[in-house]
């Protein structure tokens, strides 16, 4: 964060987003369980679009379930057949993506690119014009941006502040991971991802059935042993937190579980795993830190002043990550400067819970590790669900 400022704003060209922009295909994969989400994002996503004034581009919506989406310029539906399968027995989210590089369903040249999107995903003006300055650069290869989690709106403050911590990450480990070491060093999200065609049907998602829990890790690393440069987008793109802390527990736990099969199989040479290894070793050991935050009043522990030091700036660095995730993740037409601090700082007294969470589903993944399971959380809100079933629900 001292190194790449997380206030500065996103170099805006509307002539260029609409005269000089190779084409985008925005990728949307979908079980097709929550339909009306599905048309309600991408009309707004179409709009935002039409705002910026980008005109060579491409909603995909991929699902297992048909939408019956009308299709338009804009948009195109593809339904993955119950009976496609990949040569290694490819599973879930990677099983659809996959599908889609098969010579009878891609429409796209090597040169094109692809804007991963999950189907609650809401563009930005900042989020589409950094990627048009992206692609526009020529050695750019893959990329990813920021994540907020409540400037599209909040169905649960618990979970929505405590993924702030998400939004911190993005900014600061992530960023510097993308922007200065140029490779996925630390992890990778499966949303927000743009990538140029040739990349992803020269690596494809065909990982295997244990692989495919976390296809988005796999891609990277993947990518990252075949040599291809990464950086990062600028922009924000906003999502929404899950709705419920047992869905959140249910996110982490699938998390967990995928990276276990790719940290520890041996499909990628150990390099690539450099930092995400004790990254996920400290995961699994979480539990500990929740302990030892308890039993030193029963069972204390005689700390030097060098400890007491360390252990003291260690703290105050993830309390701080936490505060300024939930400060930058708000959205600033809604709330003032003064209430994004206050929420900010009041986040901080929720850390326990946050420990606590991460530390169950982490136990809960380890258990189930060798259950190949894809949890699906609740993604329509109230106002979704409470909308009439209607043919046709997006217009271009």
């Amino acid at each position: 964060m001292l190194i790449y400022n997380p206030f500065k704003k996103v170099k805006r060209n509307n002539r260029q987003a609409a005269t000089e922009t190779p084409f985008i295909c925005f990728r949307v994969v979908t079980r097709g369980l929550f339909p009306k989400l599905v048309a309600d994002v991408t009309e707004k996503n179409l709009e935002i679009c039409r705002n910026v004034g980008i005109k060579n581009f491409k909603f995909e919506i991929v699902t297992d379930h048909p939408l019956n989406i009308q299709s338009f310029n804009y948009v195109r539906e593809v339904t993955v057949p119950r009976d496609y399968h990949t040569p290694n027995g490819t599973l879930f989210k990677a099983r659809a993506l996959h599908y889609c590089l098969t010579q009878k369903i891609n429409i796209l040249s090597p040169d094109d690119w692809i804007v991963h999107l999950d189907e609650e995903t809401l563009l930005s003006e900042s989020a589409l014009h950094g990627i048009v300055n992206f692609v526009s650069v020529p050695d750019s290869n893959i990329g990813q941006g920021v994540i907020t989690y409540a400037r599209s709106g909040v169905e649960n403050w618990l979970t929505t502040l405590l993924d702030g911590i998400r939004v911190a990450l993005d900014y600061g480990l992530f960023r510097l991971a993308l922007q200065f070491f140029h490779r996925p060093v630390f992890g990778f999200k499966g949303s927000y991802i743009v990538v140029k065609m040739g990349i992803e049907e020269k690596i494809g998602f065909d990982f295997g059935p244990k692989e495919s829990i976390a296809e988005d890790l796999r891609f990277a690393l993947a990518a990252w042993h075949s040599g291809y440069r990464f950086d990062f987008v600028e922009g924000v793109m906003k999502e929404r937190s899950t709705f419920s802390l047992a869905d959140f527990v249910k996110q982490r736990k699938r998390w967990f579980m995928g990276h276990f099969h790719i940290v520890w199989g041996n499909t990628l040479p150990l390099y690539c795993k450099c930092a995400v290894m004790p990254m996920h070793i400290s995961c699994m050991l979480l539990w500990t830190n929740v302990l030892n935050s308890v039993l030193p009043v029963w069972l204390p522990v005689p700390l030097s002043k060098w400890q007491l030091l360390i252990y003291a700036l260690l703290t105050f660095h993830v309390f701080f990550l936490l505060a300024f995730g939930n400060f930058m993740s708000l959205c600033p037409r809604r709330y003032s400067v003064l209430l994004r601090v206050i929420i900010g700082f009041l986040s901080q007294f929720l850390m326990p819970v946050l420990g606590l969470a991460e530390a169950y589903s982490t136990i809960k993944g380890f258990r189930d590790r060798n259950k190949l399971t894809f949890d699906i959380v609740q993604k329509e809100t109230k106002d979704h669900l409470n909308q009439k079933q209607v043919n046709g629900l997006i217009t271009v």
